[in-house]
Protein backbone atom coordinates (compact mmCIF):
# COMPACT_ATOMS: atom_id res chain seq x y z
CA UNK A 1 0.00 0.00 0.00
CA UNK A 2 1.12 3.59 -0.57
CA UNK A 3 2.57 5.43 2.43
CA UNK A 4 -0.55 7.30 3.61
CA UNK A 5 -2.63 4.10 3.61
CA UNK A 6 -0.02 1.75 5.08
CA UNK A 7 -0.14 3.67 8.37
CA UNK A 8 -3.85 2.94 8.92
CA UNK A 9 -4.29 -0.07 11.24
CA UNK A 10 -6.18 -3.04 9.80
CA UNK A 11 -9.39 -4.30 11.38
CA UNK A 12 -10.62 -7.88 11.28
CA UNK A 13 -14.08 -8.05 9.70
CA UNK A 14 -14.50 -11.83 9.53
CA UNK A 15 -14.94 -14.47 12.24
CA UNK A 16 -12.47 -16.87 10.63
CA UNK A 17 -11.99 -18.68 7.38
CA UNK A 18 -15.14 -19.15 5.33
CA UNK A 19 -16.48 -22.68 4.79
CA UNK A 20 -16.09 -24.67 1.58
CA UNK A 21 -18.94 -27.00 0.60
CA UNK A 22 -18.99 -29.80 -1.94
CA UNK A 23 -21.81 -29.36 -4.45
CA UNK A 24 -22.96 -32.98 -4.54
CA UNK A 25 -25.65 -32.81 -7.24
CA UNK A 26 -23.60 -30.99 -9.86
CA UNK A 27 -20.55 -33.13 -9.01
CA UNK A 28 -22.56 -36.31 -9.54
CA UNK A 29 -24.13 -35.00 -12.77
CA UNK A 30 -20.74 -34.03 -14.20
CA UNK A 31 -19.22 -37.36 -13.12
CA UNK A 32 -21.96 -39.24 -14.98
CA UNK A 33 -21.59 -36.99 -18.05
CA UNK A 34 -17.83 -37.65 -18.22
CA UNK A 35 -17.67 -41.40 -17.74
CA UNK A 36 -14.39 -42.58 -16.31
CA UNK A 37 -13.77 -39.34 -14.43
CA UNK A 38 -14.68 -38.42 -10.86
CA UNK A 39 -15.69 -34.75 -10.77
CA UNK A 40 -15.90 -32.77 -7.52
CA UNK A 41 -17.19 -29.19 -7.53
CA UNK A 42 -16.79 -27.02 -4.44
CA UNK A 43 -18.13 -23.58 -3.50
CA UNK A 44 -16.64 -21.17 -1.00
CA UNK A 45 -19.30 -19.41 1.08
CA UNK A 46 -18.08 -15.87 1.78
CA UNK A 47 -21.51 -14.57 2.77
CA UNK A 48 -21.90 -16.51 6.04
CA UNK A 49 -18.72 -15.56 7.86
CA UNK A 50 -19.36 -12.01 8.97
CA UNK A 51 -21.84 -10.02 11.00
CA UNK A 52 -21.82 -7.57 8.10
CA UNK A 53 -23.47 -10.19 5.83
CA UNK A 54 -21.38 -9.22 2.82
CA UNK A 55 -19.51 -11.61 0.58
CA UNK A 56 -17.66 -11.98 -2.66
CA UNK A 57 -14.83 -10.03 -4.22
CA UNK A 58 -15.73 -6.66 -2.72
CA UNK A 59 -15.22 -7.95 0.84
CA UNK A 60 -11.77 -9.33 -0.03
CA UNK A 61 -10.69 -6.02 -1.57
CA UNK A 62 -11.65 -4.10 1.56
Amino acid sequence: LPAPFSEIPRQTLLFGSSPIHRLARISDDLSSAFSGYKVNVYAKCDDCNSALAFGGNKMRKL
